[in-house]
């Protein structure tokens, strides 16, 4: 009798444990056919998950962007998850048809959305920060205008509610890097009494000149000219303090040529009182790396490049080049 019980116990110990086993492969394989199921959304999908938000908040954000078949789909997938699974805050994109395991490594992972921005040289402060407070996915307030010539343009990656003013700050550090760096490996005997000279310069060429070898001529021209004791006459210092907008191209009159500011070098010796723009690298270069040239003149040839001389006349009979360029087309568009 015992005997019998026991093998009766025995075998439905055994029929639990083949059950349950089999129980057990029909529950992961059910998870693994909808783990690896393509997600039901058609196109690449942004979900922006905020800090502290709970598994109900994230599955009803899944649900709302059309990432699950089932809603009980994140539900089950997270329990067998348990605590492997650990969602970041941020913002994801999840491509077209992504499998729910992808989706969960992705927000796991913290891959956030790396978003860019891009500075271009030769722009004024007030401009970059204009366009960094028009971005809605940075967050909070930009203390003030930064100095004239301290972003640094290039491309800048960002995540969603990255700071304003965090990111300001890193355009300035990349900038004061790269000019300390570039102050100590500059040549001999510049007119410049500190890196932010030269800073001021680059802005200048950066205005004036939009080639490397141009650069470097426009360079030697001002550095010339300071070392003789010459006004700079450049016209982007002109235009820097009668025009809040640095897109605009008015001509420049007599009377803004005229005009005593800290900034227009017809009227005042030596450098400008600040930068007039942000500078990119290339400028910095420029400003510290001069052509060896008697250049003290240049003008616009009328098709993007520049004509140098190394006297009065010689520069005379460029502008009356220039001028006959700009009259023949503007002959042609009267026709």
């Amino acid at each position: 009798m015992f005997a019998r019980a026991a093998r009766f116990v025995s075998r439905s110990a055994v029929f639990v444990m083949l059950l349950g086993g089999a129980l057990s492969a029909g529950v992961y394989a059910w998870h693994d056919r909808i783990m690896q199921m393509p997600g039901p959304h058609q196109d690449d999908v942004f979900v922006v998950i905020e800090p502290g938000s709970g598994h109900k908040i994230l599955r009803g954000i899944l649900n709302r962007a059309g990432i699950l078949h089932q809603l009980y789909h994140y539900d089950a997938a997270r329990l067998l998850a348990g605590s492997s699974f650990l969602p970041k805050s941020g913002e994801f994109l999840l491509p077209a048809h992504t499998n729910l395991n992808e989706v969960l490594s992705i927000i796991h992972n913290g891959y956030s959305y790396q978003r860019r921005l891009t500075v271009v040289e030769g722009v004024r402060s007030a401009d970059v920060v204009n366009m960094i407070i028009g971005m809605p996915n940075l967050t909070g307030k930009v203390k003030s205008i930064p100095n004239e010539g301290s972003l640094r343009p290039e491309t800048y990656f960002y995540t969603h509610a990255t700071p304003r003013q965090d990111l300001i700050n890193r355009m300035q550090e990349t900038q004061e890097m790269f000019l300390a760096e570039a102050w100590i490996d500059r040549e001999k005997d510049l007119p410049y009494a500190s890196p932010q000279d030269a800073l001021i310069m680059a802005s200048i060429i950066e205005k004036e000149a939009s080639t490397a070898v141009d650069r470097r001529l426009v360079s030697a021209v001002l550095t010339n000219r300071l070392l003789r004791g010459m006004r700079l006459q450049s016209d982007p210092t002109v235009l820097y303090a009668v025009s809040e907008n640095q897109t605009k191209h008015a001509p420049i009159t007599k009377s803004d040529l005229k005009t005593k500011t800290a900034w227009n070098t017809y009227v005042i010796s030596g450098l400008p009182k600040t930068p007039i723009c942000n500078p990119g690298k290339e400028s910095i270069i420029a400003a510290l790396h001069p052509a060896k040239s008697d250049y003290l003149y240049f003008v616009s040839d009328g098709s993007g490049g520049l004509r140098f001389a190394k006297n009065l006349d010689a520069h005379n009979h460029n502008v009356s080049l220039f001028r006959r360029h700009k009259t023949a087309l503007e002959k042609g568009k009267d026709k």
